[in-house]
């Protein structure tokens, strides 16, 4: 059964929000704003781009804030709706698992300061891997609570938040076990996960499962066959191509038959339960993968391993111990390959990026980073230095 928030986590949820019952009728739908799925726009492929990406715009920590962030800012979502930027992030201690995490959720009319507190959700355990949900103009937000073990992954239950009108949301546990959501998104009007479950750092099996859901995030059932496929992979990102194929980027940290470090998965316009994955994988590693499409070519945002691969090194020590960047890739989807085209701003820890389509040609995007003057500085330094992590907004734009 969905446990609500009670009165003493941080803030007040909903109290007189419908969406804790189920309705969403009583509540603001969010309209205009641009589209963030690909079948909106119109691109022309006969032309060739370059993407470019601004300098990046800091913002947590920062001016204009209603919150005083702690040292760790990570795991961020953005969306745009109603003529509003609406942003979500993990704030902690340190990169690691903590009882005193805090998620926020704060929206701005200009994209910038000043911005305005929605929410702030509070568990006494960590908190993680934010997601937003726009459907019908209803704005939700999804998240998993973790446990409090730094060096344990704990995965206690999913949440749902439902914005009601500004500053009222309403949240409740939707499922408990240790499936782990990550990507969202709306093609076509269907909304769509991926989650993973399982023994994470395991023997490599792990199940992937490709969701829908029709009452709002509430309840996801799967899209056709379940799992999709069984091996070492958790982090999913998808996107739809034009012919309606549907790519996916894995993560395969845990490894499997076909080796560690990355998948390029597909599957059918006519069933996008039936994946086929590339085998052997690719021994680099793309955490955090977030995947967008302009025109016919699709791109990847994610964290790079500086000094990889992964999938060929002693395990999780060394690969913590390198430099990390955040890149943009391109998928080639004839070789299953993920070409490198660029490095994004970021450094040590880093790599959470969450983009949303402002136009045929552009993407705002929300990503985290150690301070950009350490290039070296490794993954493992910056998730424990006392420097912290900060989140900025940039650009992303063909030309």
């Amino acid at each position: 059964m969905a446990r609500p928030l009670g009165w003493g986590f941080v803030g007040l949820f909903g109290v007189g929000c419908a969406s804790a019952s189920g309705d969403s009728g009583g509540c603001e739908r969010l309209s205009g704003g641009p589209d963030d799925d690909p079948a909106a726009w119109v691109v022309d492929t006969s032309r060739a781009w370059t993407p470019v990406v601004s300098a990046p715009t800091f913002v947590i920590p920062g001016e204009g804030l209603p919150v005083t962030p702690q040292t760790a800012n990570n795991n961020v979502a953005l969306a745009i709706a109603g003529g509003r930027t609406f942003l979500a992030w993990r704030t902690a201690p340190s990169h690691f698992a903590s009882a005193d995490t805090e998620l926020h959720v704060i929206s701005s009319e200009t994209g910038g300061a000043p911005w305005t507190l929605e929410a702030t959700f509070s568990l006494g355990t960590d908190v993680r891997e934010p997601a937003f949900l726009l459907q019908d103009g209803v704005l939700t937000l999804s998240f998993f609570e973790a446990g409090t073990n730094p060096v344990e992954f704990e995965p206690r239950a999913t949440w749902r938040a439902e914005r009601c009108r500004a500053g009222d949301w309403a949240a409740a546990q939707v499922s408990e076990g240790e499936k782990v959501p990550w990507d969202v998104k709306v093609r076509g009007g269907m909304a769509l996960r991926t989650a993973y479950s399982g023994d994470h750092y395991g023997e490599g099996n792990l199940d992937l499962h490709l969701e829908t859901t029709a009452d709002h995030g509430r309840t996801w059932t799967p899209v056709g066959k379940d799992p999709v496929s069984t091996g070492g992979d958790s982090e999913v990102a998808i996107e739809i191509a034009a012919d309606g194929t549907l790519w996916a980027v894995t993560r395969n940290e845990d490894g499997d038959a076909t080796g560690k470090g990355s998948k390029v998965c597909s599957a059918p316009a006519a069933d996008w339960s039936a994946w086929t994955c590339s085998d052997p994988s690719d021994p680099e590693r793309y955490d955090s993968p977030e995947l967008i499409r302009h025109g016919d070519d699709l791109y990847l945002l994610a964290r790079r391993d500086v000094g990889g691969p992964y999938g060929v090194d002693e395990g999780m020590f060394p690969y913590s111990t390198r430099p990390k960047r955040t890149a943009l890739y391109q998928l080639d989807t004839v070789a299953r390959k993920v070409v490198w085209l660029q490095d994004l701003p970021g450094d040590g820890d880093t790599a959470f990026v969450s983009a949303w389509r402002t136009g045929a040609d552009t993407w705002q995007f929300a990503n985290y980073t150690s301070p950009l003057d350490e290039p070296d500085l490794s993954w493992l330094e910056g998730q424990t230095s006392e420097a912290g992590t900060a989140i900025y907004l940039g650009e992303l734009r063909f030309e």
